[in-house]
């Protein structure tokens, strides 16, 4: 946008300077030259305007798509029994603060249902997590 203000006073100003020129015939030859020139660099413009907007579609989609693969992404949002804070174990539902301390203290589980099988939560409270939880493997 910038460039075609730039050319459009060039082009007025050689067109005001050739106006003043006593040969009509090197008038209208000047005019058509700086024309000409307008028109091309402004074609070059119209492309460069064109390819970047086909690379902001292109990084647009990409975003879009990574945002949806994290989303769907179940096991980056699950929560790892064995290495948990606190505080993201009191995220999950029904873990309270003395379920989380349970929890840390009865580590190391090799499955998230030994959490149960350790006591530190019922089997009811674990039915309300295990979508949410997993063990890593070491």
């Amino acid at each position: 946008m910038h460039s075609h203000l730039y050319f459009f006073v060039l082009l007025t100003l050689t067109i005001a300077g050739i106006a003043c020129s006593n040969d009509p015939g090197t008038t209208r030859q000047q005019a058509a030259n700086a024309t000409e020139q307008l028109k091309r660099e402004s074609r070059e413009a119209a492309g460069n305007i064109k390819k970047g907007a086909a690379v902001a579609e292109t990084q647009l989609t990409a975003a879009a798509q990574g945002v949806k693969e994290g989303i769907n992404d179940k096991s980056s949002s699950l929560v790892d029994l064995n290495s948990a804070n606190k505080a993201q174990l009191m995220g999950l539902p029904w873990i309270d603060e003395a379920r989380a301390n349970a929890i840390i203290a009865d580590r190391p589980y090799q499955r998230p249902h030994d959490v149960v099988s350790k006591g530190a939560i019922s089997a009811n409270e674990f039915q309300k997590i295990s979508n949410h939880v997993t063990v890593a493997s070491k």
